[in-house]
């Protein structure tokens, strides 16, 4: 199977209707809007896609250079994969897609790795059958599947043990590292437009929207790495290019792979070991779609990452910054939005905890151009608080309920030791589900206050989303304690009283001064 011209990559077509499409047709069908896939497979698909498309055009310089790119991309794309079909052919005998040839098992048995070890989803060896009840039978897997989870694999692959194979004169670790798109849980964003060839090429970057890299040196530029293979570990110019590079790490070569011509086994061990941002002993420049944020009093520079239970668009105001040069701030592509007419974003990502993937997120925004400005932004990061100031405060008042209504409580704490925020957080888990559900459901009203900033229609906006916080917060607490009895009265009184104070303060509005 040939990826340059046989349909594989999911896509939603202008009737709406999904099917799949080659890596010619992304570039030469305008009728395809968008991918069909899941978050963490739109991330591996559009870091492909741009790695081709800059290796076929070349980076630009400059803004000019990147928008004269728009009208040249299909045929440069088109004549760039003729160059090099043979490299994305799946099962190539010398040079098969995104896989080591001449792997060989290190293990006497030479037993092969299931193929479903490459989807995050399925059950294979130690990882859970909640659902997936298909986990001890033998699959086999369309190539279409193998190579969109092949990709996915190698770009979000998590640490940890691994098997071993024997790979040139060199046997690989048993101990694997992070792929390039995993460190941090991190989010990766990205601009859309109208169709996908518009989006790949708002996506696009200019030398002028990379100063980190070209920092790297002469040659940071690299080539893809189907252009440059490692011939094994030891090829250290190709591993360079692979690791060290701006488009060599574009697709990466995480792990050691060669898929067996049944589609049901695969050779599988630790390929290549990348640099990242999280790492201080070989720290490398953040992923383009990546954002860089502070944390703690010494302000350290961290990723923003996908965190449990809080929705993204609570992370908008991250987000959302442009980031210059060094600077803290959100992908690299924000460069292209107009501060007036805003921009539609994907937002992406891979949960974990540890090497065990516990989340995939993605979500869709339209941002208004206010946003870009600081007044608009400011609004926005500061209503985003006040309901997590709404949300503190109702946590104290389920807290101060508890202990009321419980008199055991402060001894289970006391007994708690170092588990006792655990505790904590699991008593205040329903009032702060129902909360932030409920505030969800009318994060519209959010977004008309920011769009409205400083203007006449400003004062009912910034209402209405006041009432619609205090709505939610008093609708949490009633569902998360109890009344029923004399005792869960008086307690459920005094709660709601700490709720009513914590209200006061942070939703009665200062005069004027808010949106003036």
């Amino acid at each position: 199977m040939n990826l340059v011209d046989s349909p594989w990559i999911p896509c939603i077509r202008q009737d709406g209707l999904s099917s799949p499409a080659s890596l010619r047709d992304c570039f030469t069908c305008g009728g395809i809007l968008d991918l069909a896939v899941r978050p963490h497979e739109r991330v591996a698909l559009m870091r492909l896609l741009l790695c081709i498309s800059y290796a076929a055009a070349g980076i630009p310089e400059d803004y000019d250079g990147w928008e004269e790119l728009r009208e040249t991309l299909p045929s440069a794309v088109s004549a760039y994969l003729d160059l090099w079909r043979d490299s994305f052919e799946l099962f190539h005998p010398e040079k098969p897609f995104l896989q080591a040839p001449g792997l060989r098992s290190a293990s006497a048995s030479g037993e092969l790795t299931p193929c479903s070890k490459l989807d995050f989803s399925l059950a294979t060896g130690n990882k859970t059958t909640l659902f997936d009840h298909a986990a001890l039978a033998e699959r086999h897997f369309p190539p279409e599947k193998l190579a969109l989870d092949l990709l996915t694999y190698q770009m979000f692959s998590l640490g940890g043990l691994i098997s071993s194979v024997h790979w040139g004169d060199r046997t690989t670790s048993r101990s694997s590292c992070d792929a390039p798109c995993s460190p941090g849980s991190m989010l990766h964003t990205f601009l859309r437009r109208e169709n996908l060839l518009d989006t790949l090429h708002a996506n696009m970057l200019s030398e002028e929207d990379l100063p980190e890299y070209q920092r790297l040196g002469n040659g940071w530029q690299g080539r893809p790495l189907w252009e440059q293979f490692p011939q094994g570990l030891d090829d250290a110019p190709a591993v360079h290019n692979a690791t060290e590079t701006f488009l060599g790490r574009m697709v990466p070569l995480s792990r050691a792979v060669l898929l067996s011509r049944d589609s049901a086994g695969m050779l599988l061990g630790e390929g290549l070991s990348f640099p990242s941002y999280t790492n201080p002993q070989r720290p490398f420049p953040p992923e383009v779609t990546a954002t860089v944020v502070t944390t703690g009093k010494k302000n350290v520079r961290i990723l923003l990452g996908v965190q449990p239970g809080k929705a993204i668009w609570r992370q908008l105001a991250a987000l959302t910054v442009k980031r210059r040069g060094g600077e803290i701030g959100g992908c690299a592509a924000l460069a292209h939005c107009h501060e007036e007419r805003g921009a539609d974003i994907v937002v992406c990502g891979l949960a974990r905890d540890q090497a065990d993937v516990v989340d995939i997120v993605e979500s869709v925004f339209h941002i208004p151009g206010i946003i870009f400005q600081t007044e608009g932004h400011a609004l926005y990061e500061g209503e985003v608080a006040r309901a997590e100031s709404v949300a503190w405060g109702l946590g104290e008042a389920v807290e101060r309920y508890r202990r009321l209504v419980d008199g055991g409580w402060e001894l289970r704490l006391q007994q708690a030791g170092p588990k006792k925020g655990e505790e904590l957080a699991r008593l205040k888990a329903q009032a702060f589900c129902h909360y932030w559900t409920a505030v969800e459901t009318g994060v519209s009203l959010l977004w008309d206050m920011v769009r409205n900033c400083g203007g006449e229609a400003f004062p009912p906006a910034w209402q209405a989303w006041r009432v619609h916080l205090e709505k939610s917060a008093r609708a949490a607490y009633a569902a998360a304690c109890g009344k029923d009895t004399e005792r869960q009265m008086r307690a459920y009184v005094a709660g709601r009283r700490a709720l009513e104070n914590c209200l006061r303060k942070h939703l009665e509005r200062d005069g004027n001064k808010e949106g003036a």
